[in-house]
């Protein structure tokens, strides 16, 4: 192929021409392209117009400009890309780090790095590749830039590990806990006082310990058990997690009585969570009329009560109606709260540091992490300039 035919295809391959680059590659014969001619040929089929897409056709070709040209980091993060839409993850993973060994710090190969990763299971290499990637990406291309944050928040390790303080730990909820979930779900007394319309079943409480496996960011709820010398005593969740509103409501309880120091460490734990580690402003907790004693440990905590809906719900064992406490913290009031700071000192061990992170504006709207990485804009990053 001529010099002039290589810059030409190049140029229009950048522009996704799709026509003007089949023309030129109807005009050479095939015995004589050449690897930006084998290139082309893949790039067409794998990416050009939809109704001519042919993955299992454009592999071989991109095979074979790879192989003509092994340090080319365009060939390879375009045949990354291929073998992932094929279905064929590993494969991807290896050509990923292949090129970015070959090129370190170049943007494309990195985030082919991470969605290749991400789709084998290797999510800590996946999110250490995202989070190279959005330092890498310069701000004039600020979608891409706020992508990257949004996948990395989602990817974060904070979601997974456990929270502690000086006597109690939050430990997210896994099937080992089931014994005692089942335990806290049939004391109705307890129940009574946490959660009335808690479904107690088996098949829900199996959900429950499923939903563990997804995001909390596609869940919208993060579930903990408390735990003193590595034995569950109590229940914590944040649920209806509104990234949208940046709020959430606040849940813990132990079916044993417990001292009130163990209560208010593991929920300043919780609020350290939500206004420290993932930047919540508003936390709601709701209380039953009842339990007049968790109204006024809310309150001691910070809270204010913002309003009382009387007679507003059902005991479904009783048939009484209960009247309910709505309590809201702001996270400026909590950070601002010295008695609160000096609690936080003597029970957790240091006083919780505020969160000035801003959250994406593409995390608020689009929490499914598998659709944020699929979706990344690899094509329309090549237009802003990355190769």
């Amino acid at each position: 192929m001529a010099a002039q035919e290589q810059v030409e295809l190049t140029a229009l391959i950048l522009a996704k021409d799709w026509q003007a680059i089949k023309k030129i590659l109807d005009s050479i014969h095939p015995d004589k392209l050449d690897a930006q001619g084998y290139f082309a040929k893949g790039f067409l089929l794998a990416f050009g117009p939809t109704s001519q897409r042919k993955l299992a056709d454009a592999i071989p070709y991109l095979e074979t400009a790879h192989r003509l040209v092994p340090a080319n980091i365009q060939y390879l993060n375009t045949l990354s890309e291929a073998y992932l839409r094929a279905n064929r993850p590993a494969i991807a993973l290896r050509v990923a780090t292949q090129a970015s060994n070959l090129v370190p710090g170049n943007l494309s190969s990195t985030i082919a790095l991470g969605r290749a990763a991400w789709f084998c299971g290797e999510k800590e290499l996946s999110l250490s590749a995202f989070a190279d990637a959005y330092r890498l990406t310069p701000p004039n291309l600020s979608p891409l830039k706020e992508h990257l944050q949004a996948i990395s928040f989602s990817l974060a390790t904070f979601w997974r590990e456990s929270c502690y303080g000086k006597r109690v730990a939050l430990v997210r909820m896994v099937p080992r806990h089931r014994d005692f979930l089942i335990s806290c779900r049939r004391n109705t007394k307890f129940q009574h006082h946490y959660h009335l319309f808690q479904d107690s079943s088996n098949e829900a409480i199996e959900r429950d310990l499923q939903s563990t496996n997804h995001s909390p960011l596609e869940t919208k709820r993060i579930a903990w058990i408390v735990e003193k010398d590595r034995n569950p005593i109590g229940l914590a969740e944040l649920v209806d997690l509104n990234l949208n509103n940046s709020r959430a409501e606040i849940l813990v309880g132990f079916p044993e009585e417990q001292p009130f120091g163990i209560s208010l460490e593991a929920t300043l734990l919780i609020m350290e969570f939500a206004f420290s580690k993932i930047g919540i402003h508003k936390l709601i907790s709701y209380v039953y009329g009842d339990n007049p004693k968790s109204q006024r440990n809310t309150l001691h905590l910070g809270f204010q009560q913002e309003g009382l809906l009387k007679s507003h719900v059902v005991d479904p064992a009783s048939g009484e109606r209960l009247d309910l406490y709505i309590n809201g913290c702001l996270s400026t009031e909590f950070f601002q709260n010295k008695t609160i700071m000096k609690l936080a000192n003597r029970l957790l061990g240091r006083a919780p540091e505020q969160n000035n992170a801003k959250f994406s504006r593409n995390l608020r709207y689009q929490l499914d992490i598998s659709s944020m990485i699929i979706n990344l804009p690899l094509i329309v990053a090549k237009d802003s300039g990355i190769e």
